[in-house]
């Protein structure tokens, strides 16, 4: 540089005239002064003729003139040709550095900034790479006559190949409209992340001429990325999955299985060393964190789990996809606790340890990762005795010890957390097997257990004086349900709703009825009130009274298990009842003479009384046609229709009632 400026002032500071003017001065004024001496020489030595000595110094002096003026433009004609050639040179020279100084300051940008420039030319099939992609892709010269992946591919690592080309064939064939790609490419002997982006240029026809792309290194991102998963997904101590790892996987997992020809079965182990806190409240919590360390590697070294987490603590969580059967679960969780107890028995814990294991099995035991892991929890909680190793779950077992106040507590929740919902059995008319009816039955799926069955949970809600906010909810439920579906609106099905004893001793509940009536939200005459005969066993007059109450607003009153109790003859006098339904119990037994006898006397004293009959519980054809024979008025059961959503529902009235659906 310091060359080229030097010459440039020195270029600058030539003017060719002014130079020619100086030589022709110059060299006139050497003639002038070696004329005007020759002659004062001439004259000192010769004398001669003055005209002559003076047409002769005129002579030689227009010859001086004449010569000066041709030197001058020789001289100036050869000094601007020079200049104008190292003129042309030096601006040379400065384009050169001009576009040298450029390409620097983009390659020092694209250092700083991490990102290469490439161009793909779709027409000429060739590939311009910046300095920067060239020296991060390991392609060292500018142009070159294959693709992005093409070029690079013998860098590529071998896991992603496969991919990098995948998608640069997808973006190609218009799959994409964005091209994006990570994958490893080898630099200086170690594999750094290389993130591809671009998109297609179009012309003015908006056809796609070129692909315009960037080339950025994300290797710390990618290393602070498995950072950050290592923390999310692994425990510390154990190097093991954590509990979020394992459920994801198991999720996957049930996925697969679902969407398998043949669902298999799989299972899942819950372990937990019963007395680790006591081990670290004693020895310290690093020894416990130790001790789970060492419990990690003696599972590691079964070949069987397909996934072993450290849920945390004192808890271990394993999944085998191939053991499904009691007697596999029962010698892989001996297993187990034989591995584990050699860490006592070979000295590298000097403590024994208690363990208990809760098993799950897909998908019998729950369909989702969060149930099946849960209740593997439960059942390993149900394990008493202390020379049991293992519980598979068993919802009756666990339920017996259960905790009420949990499902209290739950169950107050419940209507908020729209965990309740009603499903509709029509009962149907035996003359001519029309739906006549419909009762509303109450579910409720618990998020952790499940769907729990109303035998369980609306004793709790009696015992927990939540039953009147319960029956009130599923009165409102039934109204708007119905008065939404325009099909079950038109049909005028009468609706039965089960009432407990409760109920009958809550004096607002007439109040709450009688306010739904005045505001027109709901018609009596289309809903029956079912009670249980249990009811009246240690009922007050008060109850009898209210049962009136209901009677008298217009609503049907229907007698429900009777036969099931202790059933008093003298109270069919008392109750305002319109309808007596049968036990199932009296249903399932109709081929026993006795039975049927008494199913006959029951419906021939209601009929007596005027009260219509129902039979609950009919799954048999025979069942039907015996009860057909005693006259039984309607029946209720799995023969004709389980209980079933509003919205199934919907369909088989209309088809029942002849409704165009809407």
């Amino acid at each position: 540089m310091d060359v080229i400026f030097k010459l440039k002032n020195k270029l600058e500071e030539i003017d060719p005239s002014r130079m020619s003017f100086k030589i022709m001065v110059k060299y006139f004024a050497l003639g002038v002064i070696w004329i005007l001496t020759f002659e004062y020489l001439i004259n000192y030595f010769f004398s001669e003729n003055n005209f002559f000595v003076l047409s002769h110094l005129i002579n030689e002096f227009l010859f001086v003139v004449f010569s000066s003026i041709l030197i001058y433009v020789f001289i100036k004609r050869g000094l601007k040709s020079h200049y104008v050639i190292s003129k042309s040179i030096i601006d040379k020279i400065e384009k050169i550095k001009t576009e040298e100084d450029k390409i620097k300051k983009f390659n020092l940008i694209e250092d700083m900034i991490d990102v290469g420039i490439w161009e793909y030319d779709l027409k000429k099939k060739e590939l311009y790479l910046s300095y920067w992609a060239q020296n991060k892709l390991n392609i060292h010269q500018k142009y070159t006559r294959q693709g992005p992946i093409e070029s690079i591919k013998e860098y590529i690592h071998p896991e992603d190949r496969k991919q990098a080309q995948e998608k640069w064939d997808l973006f190609l064939a218009g799959e994409n409209k964005n091209y994006k790609n990570v994958f490893r490419v080898k630099n200086n002997s170690k594999y750094i992340y290389i993130k591809h982006s671009g998109r297609f240029l179009e012309n003015d026809e908006e056809r796609a001429v070129k692909v315009i792309g960037t080339t950025t290194e994300i290797t710390r991102e990618k290393r602070l990325e498995n950072k950050l998963y290592q923390l999310a997904y692994y425990d510390d101590f154990t190097n093991l999955p954590n509990e979020k790892y394992f459920s994801e996987k198991l999720e996957s997992q049930i996925k697969i299985s679902q969407n398998s020809k043949t669902e298999r079965e799989f299972s899942v182990f819950y372990l937990e060393v019963i007395d680790m806190d006591n081990i670290s409240n004693v020895i310290g919590s690093l020894h416990g964190n130790q001790t789970a360390q060492k419990i990690a590697d003696i599972l590691k070294y079964d070949s069987e789990p397909d996934l072993i987490s450290h849920y945390y603590g004192d808890k271990f969580l394993l999944l085998f996809k191939n053991i499904s059967n009691k007697e596999e679960i029962k010698a892989k969780a001996e297993e187990i606790l034989n591995s584990i107890k050699k860490l006592w028995k070979e000295n590298e814990i000097n403590y024994f340890l208690n363990f208990k294991i809760g098993i799950t099995i897909y998908p019998k035991d729950g369909d989702e990762a969060k149930t099946l892991i849960t209740r593997a929890h439960h059942a390993m909680h149900t394990i008493e005795d202390s020379s049991k190793l293992y519980q598979i779950y068993d919802r009756t077992i666990y339920f017996e010890k259960l905790n009420n106040s949990q499902l209290k507590n739950d169950l107050r929740k419940a209507v908020e957390n729209g965990e309740l919902n009603l499903v509709y059995q029509p009962k149907i008319n035996l003359q001519n097997e029309k739906i006549v009816a419909l009762e509303a039955l109450l579910r409720w799926h618990h998020p952790e257990f499940g769907q729990i069955s109303p035998g369980y949970f609306i004793p709790i809600a009696e015992q927990s004086n939540l039953i009147t906010q319960i029956t009130r909810w599923v009165i409102k439920r039934v109204i708007k349900e119905f008065s939404e579906n325009e099909v079950l609106r038109e049909s005028e099905k009468i609706i039965s709703i089960n009432l407990s004893a409760y109920d009958l001793k809550d004096d607002s509940l007439i109040t709450f009825l009688e306010n739904l009536i005045e505001k027109r939200e709901l018609c009596p005459d289309q809903i029956d009130f079912e009670i249980t005969e249990s009811i009246f066993l240690d009922a007050a007059e008060r109850d009898l009274e209210n049962l009136n109450k209901l009677k008298r607003a217009g609503f049907y009153i229907s007698l429900d298990d009777f036969g099931k109790g202790y059933s008093s003859l003298s109270y069919l006098a008392k109750l305002p009842i319109d309808m007596l339904k049968i036990d199932m119990s009296f249903i399932r037994n109709l081929d026993q003479r006795k039975t049927r006898i008494l199913t006959e006397k029951i419906i021939e004293l209601s009929h007596e009384l005027d009260f219509m009959v129902i039979a609950e519980g009919v799954e048999e054809q025979e069942e039907l046609e015996i009860l057909k024979k005693l006259n039984c008025d309607f029946v209720q059961g799995y023969y004709y229709y389980r209980p079933m959503p509003i919205n199934e529902l919907e369909s088989i009235i209309s088809i029942d009632c002849n409704i165009q659906s809407v």
